[in-house]
């Protein structure tokens, strides 16, 4: 139920910071496996439903690197339901090569057994885990990867109803916390004040678990004001985007196209194989058709490049990239107060630097390669690649693994160090 601060019952079995969808569902689900029988607390700087402007001042970032502080602000909700407000909704699961490749400290079996909860509450076909991408039958080093639209993408007002009826769940609204109170290891309390600033008094409330649900800028930040010392060491590193590069022209034979992709998918994408791309030591990288892409008669003279006098789509193509983590990427703590609350802003320093932009174009390169020599289809010569921005997926700055030198929780999403 919505409460004010008056009425917090301190102390709390579960106090989760953020009410974005991990913070909601993952206070779902515990309040569900203990049948209601604990006490859970939910603190959300923004309102129930629309912007709050006075939290929204809490989400300014400095920006050194590629992208303005802006575009940070513009991917950040501080709301009942956070970023789903705002999110589209694309859906695709992890591959399994970043297992592979121990860039995970758990196997992918472990993620997997999830997708068909999250499936489920996203609304999308479970062929989004069972089938996520398909060789082509001219070369299994390429393969088409459909895009799904979850249906359910405002996750704020379908939880409404359980937050106000449940007995064992309080929200905060319009609050923030400020700091994590940790003592001898243990984090214990939390200090909230008003998103405003304008309580000057902060409540301190203590909890035995802690759930940070922030996002990938503000929850490091929030490490940071709380943790000192070495504590501090890898939080905010590592920080990763998901590149998207400028549209490369795309020549694709119609038949083996239309053969391949799932009539029901909302996007089409192709892509060199997880197997290819790992034995040639690529990142990962999708090519996107727009929605709109037509067929047109054409007689090519090289038939290595496509048959003689079949239907092709030519088009442009959306390059979907990923970075390789980098240890300077990273979130630290700006030199200036910005927030109402007398708090030094998320200083966020990413640059794509150049061998992100030679990834992407070897990987046009070698696609293009495979696409010809198959007779599947060919790139255009590509445009000169950049970086157009950064798709909103801000990741990483919180890592996880078994060496807390370089990574700041287990396996299991727990500070390392900290009970």
């Amino acid at each position: 139920m919505e409460i004010s601060r008056h009425h917090l019952k301190d102390p709390y079995d579960l106090i989760v910071i953020g009410s974005g969808p991990a913070g909601l569902v993952l206070s779902r689900k515990y309040d569900e496996l203990t049948v209601g029988k604990r006490k859970i607390l939910i603190v959300e700087s923004g309102h129930r439903l629309g912007v709050d402007s006075d939290a929204k001042k809490l989400s300014v970032v400095d920006s050194i690197g590629n992208l303005p502080g802006a575009y940070y602000g513009h991917h950040s909700r501080r709301v009942l339901g956070g970023t789903s407000s705002i999110w589209r909704g694309w859906c695709c699961v992890l591959e399994r090569r970043s297992f592979l490749n121990h860039e995970w400290p758990f196997a992918y079996d472990e993620l997997y057994r999830y997708y068909r909860e999250a499936a489920r509450l996203l609304e999308v076909p479970k062929k989004v885990h069972t089938l996520p991408e398909k060789p082509f039958p001219g070369n299994p080093n390429i393969v088409y990867r459909p895009y799904y639209f979850a249906r359910n993408l405002y996750l704020g007002p379908l939880y409404l109803d359980w937050l106000e009826q449940s007995a064992s769940v309080d929200i905060l609204f319009h609050h923030t916390v400020t700091k994590i109170d940790v003592k001898d290891n243990v984090a214990s309390s939390v200090l909230i004040r008003e998103a405003s600033g304008h309580q000057e008094i902060p409540v301190e409330v203590f909890g035995d678990r802690i759930v940070l649900a922030a996002g990938g800028i503000q929850n490091p930040r929030l490490l940071l004001l709380s943790l000192s010392g070495s504590e501090r060491s890898p939080v905010g590193r590592y920080f990763c985007m998901h590149p998207h590069a400028s549209l490369v022209p795309l020549i694709l034979d119609e038949q083996q196209l239309l053969e391949t992709i799932d009539g029901g998918a909302d996007v089409h994408a192709i892509a060199l194989s997880s197997e290819f791309s790992r034995a040639h030591g690529l990142q990962s990288a999708t090519f996107s058709l727009p929605n709109n892409f037509a067929s047109q008669e054409t007689a090519l003279s090289n038939a290595n490049i496509l048959a003689q006098n079949r239907g092709i789509i030519n088009t442009m193509a959306k390059v979907r990239a990923e970075m390789k983590a980098i240890a300077e990427n990273r979130i630290d703590l700006s030199d200036v107060l910005f927030d109402d609350l007398g708090q030094p802003a998320a200083r966020v320093n990413l640059r794509f630097d150049s061998s992100v932009v030679s990834e992407i174009n070897t990987v046009c390169e070698q696609l293009s390669e495979e696409l010809t020599r198959s007779g599947i289809g060919r790139i255009g010569k590509p445009l000169k690649q950049t970086i157009d921005h950064g798709g909103g997926h801000m990741i990483g700055s919180t890592r996880m693994g078994g060496d807390p030198g370089s990574s700041v929780t287990d396996a299991q999403g727990r500070l390392h160090g900290v009970r």
